[in-house]
């Protein structure tokens, strides 16, 4: 894949060979309309000439009047001359300035090339520390967590007889709020990993990856009426792993803010998209949501609904748009309130590099 310098470099090349032939069309049309023009006005002035030698010098020796043509016609071939040389004098001023203006933008692009490399690098190296920090904090973060889960764990199960009950209710809150920082911590291990790993791109079935997907999900159906409507997949080129991760998160999604229906329905399939691209869609009945946040979905920690209706910990589609980026595609969301949510995925038919 190309980077961004090496596009932007392309384009000014093409933009300036597109602008450099009609200049240089137009100059021609320039040089060869005053050399007509002149030819024309020697034919015409000697046709004059020959008349008016004729009228005035009608006993006129051959020798004097070749000694006035060659007089004359070295006038005018004189005059015709400096006019071209004019104006082929001005048509190569402009060529010179173009050139500059050329170089100049030449130079432009360089500098704003490595402008952009020096960029990108601060970037990367910015996006690694970060991943590295994000890492070593969630690592470490689980050795105290797990301590203060197991002691509380202890405290109900050998001091629950001499403890109150407002005493009971505070260790069960502390339990459960360790537990769900744990569930924070995994998800944000998996998040800072999705960074880190190596994606290993093969072409599979979209078809079956969903099957699988709706297998691994099949224990949190159990009690609900949903109506799934699927659509014939394609054949799609990626990491399956990670990509197997995305329609978990977003399918498993669908089935959460589904929830409060009585009969929730879920549809996947495929929409028109780009020539290179394959656009795979999953839409729910479900609670929806405000368009006016929807820039908030994909941003970690970032939820749109009460987090005591809804359980998650607000990174699940973050890792979405994280995996769909490494793939070159693009992932976004339409919805409204109480009226369903679709979230689309597009993927790349074929990825040449990250």
């Amino acid at each position: 894949m190309q980077d961004e310098g090496e596009i932007e470099s392309d384009s000014a090349n093409e933009l300036v060979t597109s602008v450099s032939e009609p200049r240089h069309s137009s100059q021609n049309t320039r040089l060869v309309v005053p050399l007509l023009m002149t030819a024309i006005v020697m034919l015409f002035g000697m046709s004059i000439y020959q008349l008016v030698k004729h009228l005035l010098f009608p006993n006129i020796s051959l020798a004097g009047s070749n000694i006035i043509t060659v007089l004359f016609s070295s006038a005018v071939a004189t005059i015709a001359a400096y006019f071209v040389l004019r104006n082929r004098q001005f048509l190569l001023e402009q060529t010179l300035k173009e050139i500059a203006e050329r170089k100049r933008a030449e130079a432009e692009i360089k500098a704003l090339n490595k402008d952009l490399e020096y960029h990108v690098t601060q970037l990367e190296a910015a996006n690694k520390e970060l991943e590295s920090f994000s890492y070593s904090v969630s690592h470490d973060l689980r050795a105290p967590l797990r301590h203060i889960s197991g002691y509380v764990e202890l405290l109900l199960k050998n001091a629950s007889s001499v403890l109150d009950e407002k005493s009971m209710r505070y260790l069960t809150t502390i339990s459960g709020s360790a537990n769900r920082m744990g569930l924070l911590i995994d998800d944000l291990l998996t998040f800072s990993r999705i960074g880190r790993v190596e994606m290993q791109k093969t072409e599979f079935s979209l078809e079956r990856l969903i099957e699988e997907v709706m297998d691994d999900l099949e224990h949190e159906t159990k009690g609900r009426e949903i109506i799934w409507e699927r659509g014939p997949l394609p054949d799609v080129y990626g990491d399956r792993s990670l990509m197997k991760l995305v329609f978990l998160n977003l399918i498993a999604n669908a089935m959460k803010f589904t929830a409060p229906r009585r009969q929730a329905r879920i549809e996947i399939g495929t929409t028109s998209g780009g020539e290179d691209e394959t656009v795979v869609f999953i839409r729910d009945n479900g609670v929806g949501f405000n368009m006016k946040y929807a820039d908030k979905l994909f941003g970690v920690f970032q939820r749109l609904h009460d987090a005591e209706q809804f359980e998650g910990t607000g990174i699940g589609l973050a890792n979405v748009q994280r995996i769909i980026h490494r793939h070159a595609g693009k992932v976004w969301a339409e919805g409204s309130v109480d009226g369903g949510a679709t979230f689309y995925v597009s993927i790349p038919k074929s990825i040449k590099g990250e």
